[in-house]
């Protein structure tokens, strides 16, 4: 095993996670006999328990897998735009909006929801409290993923996340700092105090951090069964106290939760076919429409400040178009398909040479896992930023994604119960006819999308090795503002009204975790150095 992400001619597997003990995770199942996806799994739970506030069993997420020709799997196939084989298909496990069964006087918190002030830039506004929490996904998605890809059972998928859970962990610096941003939140109750604070505050950077009740919980899903939280003892659990702190969800709501298999939203760019999450995800096609507009440049022969203004202009009207185009689910597909159009595509870069909303919680993690059959796995979770509520006695964080305004652009509560909520996850899978894979995605909100387009430039374009190109400078335009940091290239900025100049590597602009499989048959991982995570190899 290596932990440079410089490739390695002798390995079969590579993985790259939130944190290296996720990452290790997924090396461990790999090693006992799994594949990518039994991998994948095992790398999910562990970042579950390893970055309790950035995902959880409480929360939901994207599962996009990439199948080899010629696989078992391979009937998800589909046509590919850059002419690779193989196919590929994205597992929809992202929370949706409960209240099944509930009177109208249910929604809404009797129109006083708990809101409380993050400690985060200048300060963030979320909404907490069992109101605030939706109908969670991840381990549907998990135990789909394992039922159509995977070699192992969830048992044995799970077995690290219970060990890393019971026996101790320390905590990563991106989750220390998440502990402190969060403070207020992990106050709200008893029973998250005694899961997240120690002598009377949060845990910090470095220091052991034991979950035995969660650890107890996910024993007890690998040994039962998924239906255990979604039909049996822990159902009625986590409704009965949702219920009864003044939030909706029911146990008609955790019975009739499905996770979707979807086609992913698939385009070519150069002679690569790009796979990425489609509608109703708002975040997959907002990558495409940019990828589609720069695609019409040669970017290697640009001067720097030419090169910049491309991405910039990409990124400004891409982001543009999301926070303002993407709000009726149910007409996400025709706006992307318009918005990703040739004759769209021609308009806006007829913007950037003729011219001049932050999205989602940061809260977010990200995985990506490949194995030497082709077959490749990236997976985007989150919870939201967060409810504040922990399940009694089962050691479960709930998300607070019904509390994110960005995520309910129809106001608090106003879905229908079972509907789906709008996201920016972009899970990312490229893929040649040669042979080259990269797997990848970030956290990030609305930088999630620019994280991955400056990735993939930087890999296919300038032919970066996966990990200079996670490593490399970033910039991020958003409304009035440009954001960069040192070394990244810089357009005339006189046309921006706010510049946000970063001096070191920020998480701000993402946390890309990538695999690649290259064609020579060698890995590649990189773990973004602005967040802590890590990569493994078998």
């Amino acid at each position: 095993m290596d932990s440079t992400g410089n490739p390695l001619r002798t390995t079969s597997f590579a993985a790259s996670a939130g944190t290296h003990y996720a990452a290790e995770a997924a090396a461990e199942v790999y090693r006992a006999g799994g594949n990518a996806a039994d991998a994948a799994v095992a790398a999910a739970a562990a970042v579950a328990v390893t970055e309790p506030l950035m995902s959880s069993i409480g929360g939901g997420g994207f599962a996009l897998v990439r199948v080899p020709a010629g696989s078992a799997d391979d009937a998800v196939r589909g046509d590919a735009p850059g002419g690779e084989t193989g196919g590929a298909e994205l597992i929809d496990y992202y929370d949706c909006m409960p209240g099944k069964g509930l009177p109208p006087s249910a929604f809404g918190a009797g129109g006083s929801p708990t809101t409380m002030i993050l400690k985060y830039g200048a300060g963030v506004k979320s909404i907490v409290g069992a109101a605030s929490c939706a109908v969670p996904g991840s381990l549907r998605g998990w135990e789909l993923l394992l039922r159509r890809h995977g070699r192992l059972t969830l048992r044995q998928a799970l077995a690290p996340a219970v060990r890393l859970a019971r026996d101790g962990f320390r905590l990563c610096k991106t989750s220390g700092m998440w502990f402190e941003v969060a403070e207020e939140v992990l106050r709200l109750t008893d029973e998250t105090r005694k899961n997240f604070y120690t002598d009377g505050r949060v845990y910090r950077t470095g220091e052991e951090v034991r979950f035995p009740e969660l650890a107890d919980t996910l024993e007890a899903v690998g040994e039962e069964g998924v239906d255990l939280l979604y039909r049996g003892e822990l159902a009625r659990r986590i409704s009965a106290y949702i219920l009864r702190e003044g939030g909706i969800i029911t146990e008609e709501d955790l019975a009739t939760y499905e996770a979707i298999v979807r086609e992913p939203l698939s385009f070519a760019y150069e002679d690569l076919t790009v796979h990425t999450n489609g509608p109703p995800s708002a975040g997959g096609p907002t990558l495409a429409q940019m990828m589609r507009v720069i695609s019409g440049y040669d970017l290697t022969t640009l001067p720097d400040a030419d090169y910049a203004k491309i991405l910039a202009g990409a990124m400004k009207y891409a982001l543009e178009d999301r926070g303002r185009a993407y709000s009726e689910i149910a007409e996400n597909a025709s706006v992307a398909e318009r918005l990703t159009g040739d004759e769209y595509v021609s308009a806006q870069r007829a913007r950037i040479f003729g011219s001049g909303s932050a999205f989602g919680s940061p809260h977010t993690s990200h995985l990506s896992c490949v194995d030497e059959t082709g077959l490749a796995v990236s997976i985007t979770a989150s919870m939201g930023y967060g409810s504040g509520i922990v399940i009694p006695g089962t050691g479960i964080p709930m998300g607070n994604t019904l509390g994110e305004p960005e995520l309910n652009p129809k106001g608090f509560h106003a879905l229908n119960p079972g509907e789906r909520l709008i996201s920016s996850m972009s899970p990312t899978i490229v893929s040649s006819s040669g042979g080259d894979l990269v797997s990848l995605g970030s956290p990030g909100a609305s930088r999630i999308p620019t994280a991955i387009m400056q990735t993939l430039v930087n890999v296919v374009d300038l032919g970066l090795p996966l990990e200079a190109a996670v490593d490399a400078p970033r910039l991020h335009v958003e409304g009035n503002l440009f954001a960069y940091e040192a070394g990244a290239r810089k357009p005339d900025l006189s046309a921006y009204e706010r510049i946000l100049t970063y001096d070191e590597p920020s998480m701000f602009f993402g946390g890309v975790n990538a695999v690649r499989r290259t064609p020579e048959g060698t890995f590649e991982a990189a773990a973004d150095p602005r967040r802590s995570g890590g990569v493994a190899f078998v």
